[in-house]
């Protein structure tokens, strides 16, 4: 029972009581004479009224007499059509100067100035994630605007291991032929291409060093930038992965693998058998299961897999990964073994030529090769105009349970990958890949293998995680999973403390770039764009939530806000302490009274 109900009812006995003392009174007094009905009518009439105009008084009816609609002005409001008559106009901060709005710094504000409100009617981009909870409340109009032309959604990479390469996805809506850029921090191009015909596109980077950086994304069209935006990368700084090289001959393969795993970041360890019980590479290893249980990548070819399959099976089903890779056409035993992985491998048995991409501009290309030296100038590894003799089997894999990880530029699938038990098999078609990088095409090279053992090995323990999402300076954000000792340190030093509310705590970022959220000994980074980035995004976003809740709204109307919207109270005081007043003159006067009836003496 609420507070009102209770109240009520006292009130109502109260009333009820009264009424009782006053029949019971009017009836002794008829028999003497000196009742009147009329007295009676008036104070039975005055018991409820006082009832009436105290609870009104403690508890104000909503006052209904304001709009029962308003118009919402957001970012991209148009000024001429919205300053036309009609509802009243709230102008939130985002909109723009418009004659005869009304003011105010949120819509949970608008709502309460306005408690008759029911329904709103949003123009512009729509809500942003502050007033997006308070239109829950009522039944809201939404006529999305044309999607701007721009970038509308970007996707940075999660986290990305030092030496190690990365990806950026994203759409741009409205720019057809335009050409993306992503430019490194040292401001050289790292990676360009253009969309599809849904407007999506897909860049790739390098990074070197563990830590924070930005790169750069520009969009042109006919040579003019359109918008650009900053892609936050975070480089983790983990133990080097150990990767085990086995072979079953020495070859140019192995020798090219290993420099370009160094290079990479792995520590290697490299087994090659020579025959007649000779073994070459490093000191030798255990290969049984606790040998291999050090390891956490390991690159096997078909030979020495023949004679190593027990243990390394056994190996990937406690968590290791694996690359199977062929030096050559491979026998029917080696075929069999390998489907019966999960790997269906279709085709024509033999070798066939690979048909290799398209070799990366000059700009480019020098970026992905690095700075390079007096003895090692880059000019010597830029890709040549011969292609180099890269073949692979005629045997393509795949299955319904194995993803497809790298293709030609056929189309033609060169590895996949699938689970078994607690680790990962890949398998490799590609024949001699080492020519890639005589040829200059070592990026490339290193694309196909860090695709491979990025896909299988066994994860990292990492210290700092990235925080996922985009938030933009000026706009709350909510982190989550923190406790009471969590801080928030900007780059310039300066610390906010979170007060968490059932796990997560608002945080209103004041200026862009990279931020830290510390919980205990763990470092959570996250980067907050400018408040003027990406606006298409923004506005596609903010786009989305409102159809999500115009959907809502439309199966649920919106009911009537009372929370802080009552009328005010003192007018029922008046009437009742003047009511109250009445009825104690009325109850003590001798109004409606007669003289009492005594016999005469004789």
């Amino acid at each position: 029972m609420t507070v009102e109900w209770a109240v009520a009812l006292i009130l109502g006995l109260a009333t009820l009581l009264a009424w009782v003392r006053l029949w019971l009174w009017h009836s002794r007094a008829a028999a003497t004479g000196q009742a009147a009905s009329v007295r009676l009518a008036l104070l039975m009439l005055l018991q409820p009224m006082v009832s009436v105009l105290l609870y009104c008084a403690l508890f104000p009816p909503a006052v209904d007499g304001g709009a029962t609609s308003l118009r919402i002005a957001t970012a991209g409001t148009s000024r001429l059509p919205a300053a036309a008559d009609g509802a009243p106009l709230i102008l939130l901060p985002e909109a723009p100067a418009i004659g005869g709005g009304e003011a105010a710094p949120d819509l949970a504000t608008a709502l309460r100035r306005h408690p008759g409100v029911t329904a709103i009617h949003v123009l512009g981009d729509g809500l942003g994630p502050r007033d997006v909870d308070a239109a829950r409340q009522v039944s809201v109009r939404f006529d999305p605007p044309p999607l701007r032309a721009g970038i509308v959604d970007l996707a940075p990479p999660p986290g990305v291991a030092a030496g190690g390469r990365f990806m950026v996805g994203g759409t741009l809506a409205g720019l057809d032929n335009a050409t993306i850029e992503l430019i490194d921090p040292a401001g050289r191009l790292t990676d360009s291409g253009a969309a599809d015909r849904d407007g999506h596109f897909r860049l790739a980077g390098t990074v070197r060093a563990a830590g924070a950086v930005s790169f750069t994304l520009r969009v042109r069209k006919d040579k003019r930038l359109i918008e650009q935006a900053d892609v936050p990368v975070w480089v983790t700084e983990s133990a080097r992965p150990k990767l085990l090289i086995l072979a079953g001959a020495p070859g140019p393969e192995v020798k090219y693998l290993r420099r370009w795993a160094s290079d990479a970041g792995f520590d290697v360890t490299t087994q090659m058998s020579a025959g007649g019980g000779i073994a070459l590479g490093d000191a030798p290893v255990a290969l049984d299961a606790a040998g291999l249980r050090r390891f956490d990548v390991a690159i096997v070819d078909d030979r020495a897999w023949a004679g190593m399959r027990g243990p390394l099976i056994a190996a990937v089903r406690g968590g290791l990964g694996l690359v199977l890779r062929a030096g050559g056409a491979i026998d029917g035993a080696t075929r069999s073994q390998w489907q019966a992985l999960g790997f269906g491998l279709s085709g024509p048995d033999g070798l066939m030529p690979l048909a290799l991409p398209k070799a990366a501009e000059e700009a480019v290309a020098r970026t992905r090769h690095g700075i390079g030296s007096d003895d090692a100038p880059v000019d010597m590894a830029l890709p040549e105009d011969i292609a180099p003799d890269v073949s692979r089997l005629g045997l393509t894999p795949g299955d319904d349970g194995a993803v497809p990880l790298l293709e030609d530029a056929g189309g033609a699938t060169l590895g996949a990958w699938r689970a078994i038990g607690l680790g990962r098999v890949a398998l490799f078609t590609g024949i001699d890949s080492y020519a890639l990088t005589l040829t200059g095409r070592r990026d490339l090279y290193g694309d196909w293998w860090q695709a491979l053992l990025t896909a299988v090995a066994r994860p990292a323990p990492s210290s700092s995680q990235m925080i996922p999402g985009m938030a933009w300076a000026g706009e709350r954000m909510a982190l989550c999973d923190i406790g009471s000792d969590a801080v928030v340190e900007t780059a310039d030093g300066v610390r906010t403390k979170l007060v968490p509310v059932a796990g997560c705590g608002g945080f209103w970022p004041a200026k862009a770039g990279w931020h830290r959220l510390r919980v205990k000994q763990e470092l959570r980074p996250f980067h907050v764009q400018a408040r003027d980035a990406l606006p298409a995004m923004r506005a596609a976003r903010d786009r989305q939530a409102m159809a999500m809740l115009s959907a809502t709204s439309r199966d649920a109307p919106g009911t009537k806000i009372t929370t802080g919207g009552s009328g005010s109270a003192w007018p029922f005081w008046v009437g009742w302490l003047a009511a109250s007043a009445l009825l104690w003159w009325l109850e003590r006067s001798r109004i409606g009274r007669h003289a009492a009836l005594h016999p005469v003496r004789q």
